[in-house]
């Protein structure tokens, strides 16, 4: 089992685009909540604003999460379908681990850590920058507990969706098929819908949007609620990838 754990690290960290993806995360994130958190300093009546109603404390910088999100994202798609490409290295890494059961944990187990660390990392140092840049009051270097509560809703949020894309991945055996379902609510459609429709409340991404957005809004589940909706949605599409990836030929 260790064996290969060590393989299937090497093979994501020796991976350009697992340090591409995350150095983008974290390093186009920050500047932008810099620029982001100008915002906050404008009259409430500048039309430069798009909305009047100020963001409460513990909810400012999350509005940031999503260019992120989308990197979580495609990051999980290339992990799942990288391995079905015209080379078929599938084929290479079950002739070395024919326990395939073994082989799908460990690949999502090792997602899951990759994703949690940039998410942390890159939504802190959003967070923490918002504050610093905005005036806002809060020590940006002693953040209120509902802050790091939000901030583990939001890694746990990015977490649980990278692996319903790679379960998507695994099961479609591409990377197009998740980049296609995933993308377009992350970016807001999902949101978008569930302001005049409330099941779009229970679509993956807005549950597990609102483990860190702002309730008052009326858009999103409560936070426990939507977590145990986006974990049911993991734990569904992960069980039926799990069971294909063990069964069907490659």
């Amino acid at each position: 089992m260790m064996n290969l754990f060590r393989s299937e690290t090497t093979k994501l960290f020796t991976t350009v685009s697992t340090w591409v993806i995350a150095g983008v995360a974290i390093m186009a994130t920050w500047p932008m909540a810099l620029t982001n958190a100008g915002a906050s300093n404008l009259p409430v009546d500048d039309p430069r604003l798009f909305s009047s109603e100020p963001i409460p404390l513990e909810f400012q910088g999350f509005e940031m999460a999503g260019f992120g999100y989308v990197l979580v994202v495609v990051l999980a798609a290339l992990w799942a379908g990288n391995e079905y490409g015209s080379g078929m290295q599938i084929r290479t890494t079950l002739t070395a681990t024919p326990k395939r059961g073994q082989l799908f944990l460990t690949k999502a187990l090792l997602l899951a850590i990759n994703v949690g660390i940039i998410g942390f990392i890159t939504m802190t140092g959003t967070i923490i920058i918002t504050h610093i840049a905005s005036n806002s009051g809060l020590d940006p270097w002693g953040l209120s507990p509902e802050i790091w509560k939000h901030l583990g809703g939001v890694t746990l949020a990015w977490t649980v969706t990278a692996l319903i894309a790679f379960a998507i991945g695994s099961l479609a055996r591409t990377a197009i098929l998740p980049l296609l379902l995933i993308t377009p609510l992350v970016i807001g459609i999902g949101d978008f819908l569930a302001t005049f429709w409330s099941g779009a409340k229970y679509l993956p991404v807005a549950a597990g949007a609102s483990m860190y957005s702002d309730p008052a809004a009326g858009t999103y589940l409560n936070p426990l609620t939507g977590g145990i909706v986006q974990g049911l949605w993991a734990l569904g599409l992960l069980f039926a990838a799990y069971v294909s990836f063990c069964r069907r030929d490659v």
